[in-house]
């Protein structure tokens, strides 16, 4: 007999065309790490008189079906769960950069590789893959700029060259989105520096919004693939998403989700699931920034975005709720730091708000391709105590709270950078 374990279990969604109603097609495939969302139908005991003592049969009450689902925070999939919790994302293409830095006009012989082309400074008469040197590096900068605009070579033309301050040889591809990153650049020259073995930056932005007037649905399935057991759940709305900060571990994020039923089938509803390359960030490639200024002594935050779900309990003949409507959005989160300054407690006791960011990126170079920029337009901060409890460190925590920016007319901007195109 075949048993279920945790890791022959699969997860798909997709979002709903008509609430409560399975979606057609072939879902998305997603990576988890735990879920107990589940229909629970409770028993009602039985207070029948007049039949003796013995028990009788109990009644079933009405059916709610809800839960958690534990995802990794990465570069790609988690755009799905953001259009879910904040609503459609404004997607803009933005095109791959680069540079090589020179700290000394180059000498005759020296070169610079432009996507696999060698480019020669020469002392004059420059032809073909050549650029003669100026009177000082920013002269041969301008020239260098110059030709590489003028050349004919396919290798050469996707990215337009300037003179940047001087000192730099500044790319930027003239094609937006990921197609760039590849384009590759090096020095052969000991005064000159690449930004990097290629260009990069190139992808695409997803902007969220908080407070969305409608929100989407989806339909979930959890897949016991041994059993085989399949229970799709449909009329899932997404409750909230809480995130944590820390120094080490895998980024994870809680979902709330409240669902209208569940129904079970022995083969997966997902036709030929699809699925995007993983690409997941790690706690110590986060960020906590005050006002745009980087926050220092942080060793910990962490905040809960909620849509502050209820479902919508009419009366029915098959138990299940008639929809879920969002209310008041609730935005808590807090920081934990070690006490070096008073920045904080001034805010706190001020009653000053300031601009919360919180934000995960890749490490290396890829930090410019794929990143997940929260920000929090105007948080307030609680008046801590700042408790000495032994001979190390002294730490305190602020249990902070957002809410929204007349001003900006939100609450917060949720920015996920990825070379998706967009989210449909």
């Amino acid at each position: 007999m075949a048993r279920s374990y945790g890791s022959a279990a699969t997860l798909l969604a997709l979002k709903e065309v008509t609430y409560g109603v399975k979606p057609p097609g072939n879902w998305e495939k997603f990576a988890f790490v735990s879920s107990d969302i589940g229909a629970e139908q409770n028993l009602i005991a039985s207070e029948l008189l007049g039949q003796g003592r013995e028990p009788r049969a109990p009644f079933r009450d009405v059916i709610n079906d809800e839960g958690n689902i534990v995802v990794p925070v990465e570069g790609r999939d988690f755009g799905r769960w953001l259009q879910l919790l904040l609503g459609n994302p404004t997607s803009a293409g933005v095109a791959a950069t680069g540079d090589i830095t020179f700290t000394a006009n180059p000498s005759a012989t020296h070169t610079i590789t432009i996507n696999g082309v060698v480019w020669t400074f020469v002392a004059s008469g420059a032809t073909g893959s050549q650029t003669n040197i100026g009177a000082n590096l920013a002269a041969t900068l301008t020239q260098l700029a110059t030709d590489l605009n003028a050349s004919v070579n396919a290798s050469i033309t996707p990215v337009t060259y300037a003179n940047v301050g001087g000192t730099k040889l500044g790319f930027t591809h003239d094609t937006l989105g990921a197609v760039g990153n590849a384009f590759t650049i090096a020095s052969g020259n000991a005064n000159g520096v690449a930004s990097g073995a290629t260009l990069s930056g190139g992808g695409y932005t997803h902007t969220f919004i908080s407070g969305a007037a409608a929100l989407p649905s989806f339909a979930a399935e959890i897949g016991h693939v041994n059993v085989p057991a399949y229970f799709v759940h449909t009329g899932c709305m997404l409750n909230s998403m809480a995130l944590n900060f820390q120094r080490s571990g895998a980024a994870n994020a809680t979902l709330n989700v409240l669902a209208q039923g569940e129904t079970r089938f022995t083969a997966s509803q997902g036709g030929t699931p699809t699925s995007r390359v993983y690409k997941p960030f790690s706690q110590f490639n986060g960020s906590v920034k005050r006002n745009n200024v980087a926050l220092g002594n942080v060793t910990g935050a962490q905040f809960t975005y909620s849509n502050g779900m209820q479902g919508v309990p009419t009366i029915r003949n098959d138990g299940l709720i008639d929809g879920v409507d969002p209310t008041t959005i609730g935005i808590t989160g807090s920081i934990d730091v070690r006490f070096a300054d008073t920045v904080l407690v001034d805010d706190a006791v001020n009653n000053t708000p300031i601009e919360l960011e919180l934000a995960y990126k890749l490490a290396g170079l890829e930090g410019n391709n794929f990143s997940l920029t929260w920000t929090f337009h105007e948080v307030f901060l609680p008046r801590p105590r700042i408790p000495i409890s032994g001979p190390g460190g002294v730490q305190t925590s602020f249990n902070w709270q957002g809410v929204y920016d007349d001003t900006l007319s939100k609450s917060a901007t949720v920015v996920l950078k990825n070379d998706v195109t967009s989210y449909p």
